[in-house]
C-alpha cells in the first residue's frame, strides 16, 4: 500500500488487500466513534498515564476519548479472541495467558500481578484471622 493511501481526505477508508482497515485507518475510526458505552471508564487513569509520560497534567479531551476508545477496542478484541480459544462464552485465566504467551512483558507483568494479588488475598486472610481472634 502507498503511503498517500493512508492520508488521503476521501470519504471512503482505505483497504488492504486482505480488506482489513490499516493502521492508521482504525486509528481514524476510533477517535471518530460516537460515544461509546463505556465512555469515561479509564478517563482518570489514562490521564495521569499520559502525565507520566510527560504529558499536560490536564490532557485534552479528544485525545482522552481516542486512546480510551483505543484501550477498550483492545480490551474488547482480547475477550473475543479469549472466547474463542477457550469455552465458548467463557473466559478464563489460561486463556488470557495463552493469547499474551509470546508478548514476554505482557506476560511478565500479568504473572507479577497476579502473584502480588495471591499475596495480597493471604494477607487479608491473616488480617481478618487475627482480629477474629481477638474478639
Amino acid at each position: 500500500m502507498e503511503d498517500e493511501d493512508l492520508f488521503n481526505d476521501s470519504d471512503e477508508e482505505p483497504s488492504t488487500s486482505t480488506g482489513k482497515k490499516p493502521v492508521a485507518g482504525a486509528v481514524a475510526a476510533a477517535a471518530d466513534k460516537p460515544a461509546a458505552e463505556g465512555k469515561g471508564v479509564f478517563r482518570k487513569e489514562l490521564a495521569k498515564m499520559m502525565h507520566g509520560f510527560g504529558e499536560d497534567k490536564e490532557p485534552y479531551d479528544k485525545t482522552l476519548e481516542m486512546l480510551e476508545s483505543i484501550v477498550l477496542d483492545y480490551i474488547k478484541e482480547m475477550c473475543e479472541r479469549a472466547k474463542a480459544v477457550g469455552k465458548p462464552d467463557k473466559i478464563q485465566l489460561e486463556d488470557i495467558h495463552y493469547l499474551i504467551r509470546r508478548d514476554a512483558k505482557k506476560f511478565a507483568r500479568v504473572k507479577d500481578l497476579l502473584t502480588m494479588s495471591d499475596e495480597l488475598k493471604k494477607a487479608r486472610k491473616q488480617f481478618e484471622d487475627a482480629s477474629t481472634e481477638k474478639l
